[in-house]
């Protein structure tokens, strides 16, 4: 039987990687991800809030001649109270102080791996809980038929 620690399940649900692209090969609607210089990012982080902007995730907008508009999210703190809302900024960004723009893609490998593990682990779920049905308890006055499953490693 195979051993897969539970808690690196997670990791194969990461379905997205980002991949270079070049500045005029990217069209509106793309997510993408925009490595800025650093006289750039200075002159973001105040617009955004935030204290480092040399690595901006978001959704092109346009690419007008030498500027990229990209819809990026910014937090703001409210005045009253402790509450935090997202809001999306839109920020132009000179192609001089890019340095390297990427595009989300789909892993197929990462996303096959998800969900035939999701489908073993299910299907391992619903097994269990059949053979343990009706029928299948304990005798009177001895063992237990509470239903348990690891929560460090599920045994396969």
């Amino acid at each position: 039987m195979r051993r897969i620690p539970v808690i690196l399940l997670p990791l194969l649900a990461a379905c997205y990687t980002y991949a270079p692209i070049e500045p005029l090969q990217a069209r509106p609607g793309m997510s993408v991800r925009a490595r800025l210089s650093g006289a750039t990012a200075e002159q973001v982080e105040p617009l955004l809030g935030i204290s480092n902007a040399r690595e901006l995730s978001g959704r092109l907008i346009d690419f007008r001649g030498d500027t990229l508009i990209v819809e990026v999210p910014a937090v703001f703190r409210a005045e009253i109270g402790s509450s935090i809302q997202t809001l999306h900024q839109r920020i132009a960004i000179p192609r001089s102080g890019l340095y390297g723009l990427e595009t989300q893609q789909l892993d197929r490998f990462r996303t096959t791996a998800a969900a035939v593990s999701s489908a073993v682990i299910v299907t391992a779920l619903v097994v269990r809980a059949v053979r343990n049905g009706p029928g299948h308890e304990a005798p009177p006055g001895g063992g237990t038929t509470d239903f348990r499953i690891p929560i460090w490693f599920l045994h396969f």
